[in-house]
């Protein structure tokens, strides 16, 4: 059963990649404006489809995530007990959080697209900046629940709790999203995108590969 939740893992991480690509790849010509600049000028261009699909990648993507976590958290309890439940049980509510977080940033080019066919592009700040207001605590609590896993994995790694090569404390997601900024920094127009967005998606996936590689 742990294995096939490990598996179920580091697909839902892909599945969650996925996700991000449908939501976050703008193309070029893309500018940020409005408050804090968190408007995309390109989402007018980007079809319905793809942020509705990006929900459903998200969906399933974070319930497969949390049946890894759980099943890395079970792993690594057999070696230290405390460590296990606490990544089991971030793992667990960062993957909920997670699910609220990716749903409502993908509704706000769904809400800006029709504030601007309506011919209301006077409202676009108002409205998204209350709906950043109203997620902004789950969004920086439930991320940094799902960030917890990562910390737990390192030490369990380290430590000898999980039967893994050394190497494997960086494949995490506290590992993989600098390295996505470090593109973006080093070449914007090239990095635009990618590989930025996926990386830490990327890396709640290589926590399912950890947990499958320590159970073999």
């Amino acid at each position: 059963m742990l294995m096939t939740f490990s598996v179920l893992g580091l697909i839902g991480g892909l599945l969650c990649a996925a996700g991000d690509i449908l939501f976050d790849f703008k193309g070029r010509g893309n500018e940020k404006t409005g408050p804090g600049g968190n408007v995309d000028t390109n989402w007018i261009h980007m079809a319905d489809w793809r942020f509705i699909a990006s929900i459903i990648c998200a969906f399933f993507g974070d319930i497969f995530v949390m049946l890894g976590l759980y099943s890395l958290g079970m792993q690594i309890a057999d070696e230290k007990p405390v460590l296990g439940c606490v990544t089991a049980i971030a793992g667990c509510a960062g993957t909920v959080g997670g699910v609220l977080i990716h749903t409502t940033l993908c509704l706000q080019p769904l809400l800006y697209k029709r504030l601007m066919e309506a011919g209301h592009p006077e409202l676009i700040d108002s409205v998204l900046t209350s709906l950043y207001k109203a997620i902004a605590f789950p969004f920086f609590f439930g991320y940094i629940l799902l960030m917890t896993p990562a910390v737990t994995t390192i030490i369990a790694i380290v430590t000898g709790s999980l039967d893994v090569p050394m190497w494997f404390v960086l494949l995490n997601p506290l590992v993989f999203l600098p390295v996505g900024i470090l593109f973006r920094k080093m070449n914007p127009v090239l990095f635009q995108d990618l590989p930025g967005i996926i990386m830490p998606s990327m890396g709640l996936a290589m926590l399912g590969l950890t947990g499958i590689v320590n159970l073999m």
